[in-house]
């Protein structure tokens, strides 16, 4: 007889799509469910496969917010991780989680602040916070309503234009492996000053 069970539940469903972009693993949480690491590996372990069987030497795991199993799970086995948050007590907060995380998986570790400028003083205090853990700054992303209106649209930020794509832009080089053809050699610099 057992005291505890810890039954088997679905938590959502995993699927491979193709977008106009290329193929895409992802997941549906089912209602009311939460995120498991057992899901995000799932997740991780098809496109790893995918990856393998197209020739591709790049795979892009778009993590959930938070420190949990899942986050765990997203950043395993990771070459680098890019931590992006934003200028609030509970963005420095859930980074240097994060960044305690990175640490002790021994992955290097960069850096943004979306929506930087609206609190300049907290991401400056965030900013000294990644750095003093070893993390690079990889980038800033201002606030923009070009944002939402490329939701709306159903296209990405950087077809719609506007601001934060020139910041996405910036920061997407600045992350660059250095030996990656056309990577900036100025990223830090241009990063830096906006």
């Amino acid at each position: 007889m057992k005291a505890i069970d810890f039954p088997e539940r679905e938590c959502g469903e995993w699927f491979i799509s193709g977008t106009r972009f290329g193929t895409m693993v992802h997941a549906k949480l089912g209602i009311a469910a939460e995120n498991s690491g057992k899901l995000v590996a799932t997740v991780r372990r098809e496109a790893r496969r995918l990856a393998e069987e197209q020739g591709r030497d790049l795979i892009l795991v778009d993590g959930p917010p938070g420190v949990g199993c899942p986050v765990i799970a997203a950043v395993t086995g990771a070459s680098r991780v890019l931590a992006v948050t934003e200028p609030t007590p509970a963005g420095i907060h859930d980074l240097t989680r994060v960044l305690e995380l990175t640490g002790h998986f021994g992955i290097p570790a960069a850096v943004a602040v979306n929506k930087w400028d609206i609190h300049p003083a907290m991401t400056a205090q965030i900013e000294a916070q990644a750095a003093s853990m070893g993390a690079t700054i990889a980038g800033r992303i201002r606030y923009d309503r070009a944002v939402t209106a490329a939701q709306v649209a159903g296209k990405t930020v950087a077809e719609h234009g506007g601001m934060a794509a020139e910041d996405i832009r910036r920061l997407w080089q600045a992350v660059q492996p250095e030996d990656t053809p056309g990577a900036s050699k100025e990223k830090a610099s241009a990063c830096a000053q906006r």
